[in-house]
């Protein structure tokens, strides 16, 4: 049920999206949180005490190279040049369409703004071209819903995570 669980990317700009499915190409996806904590351990106590201070979310994409699709030749024009700063900044939406539908094909997500950064394209000898990205929370998460047909994100009316 893993098709379940879906990431869309952000290939447009921040005034106009264009959310692109990680999904062809793709044959495993994880979205690591990266908790940083803190523990200490006070004389007065037997065991250590805990603390989540923060999360870095991301996401280690490897995809296989699919001619003629939307996000591929975004990857292609974009290992052109290999864009750093605010040029190498976008977002992706996460939802899990298990979660009740708020109505038909609108369901919870959570858009976080990350950077991106190329890590390698290539491959091996007799296998096809492999792409390499990484995609690095930038920031406080939104909440929200998506609708998958229109690829529309719309913020909750508290539109922060905390």
């Amino acid at each position: 049920m893993r098709e379940k669980l879906m990431h869309f990317f952000n290939i447009g700009t921040s005034t106009e999206p264009n959310y692109a499915l990680l999904g062809d190409g793709i044959t495993s996806l994880t979205e690591e949180f990266n908790p940083e904590s803190e523990s200490k351990h006070y004389i007065n106590m037997e065991s250590a005490s805990n603390k989540v201070k923060s999360y870095a979310p991301s996401i280690s994409v490897e995809k296989e190279y699919i001619k003629g699709e939307d996000l591929q030749n975004w990857i292609n024009e974009k290992v052109k040049v290999l864009p750093t700063g605010q040029d190498a900044e976008s977002d992706y939406i996460r939802i899990n369409i298990l979660e009740k539908a708020e109505s038909e094909g609108v369901y919870p997500a959570v858009k976080r703004p990350c950077t991106y950064q190329f890590d390698s394209i290539g491959g091996d000898a007799g296998d096809v071209i492999m792409n390499k990205m990484t995609l690095a929370g930038n920031g406080d998460a939104v909440q929200g819903t998506f609708n998958v047909k229109t690829k529309t994100f719309t913020p909750a009316a508290s539109a922060s995570t905390k």
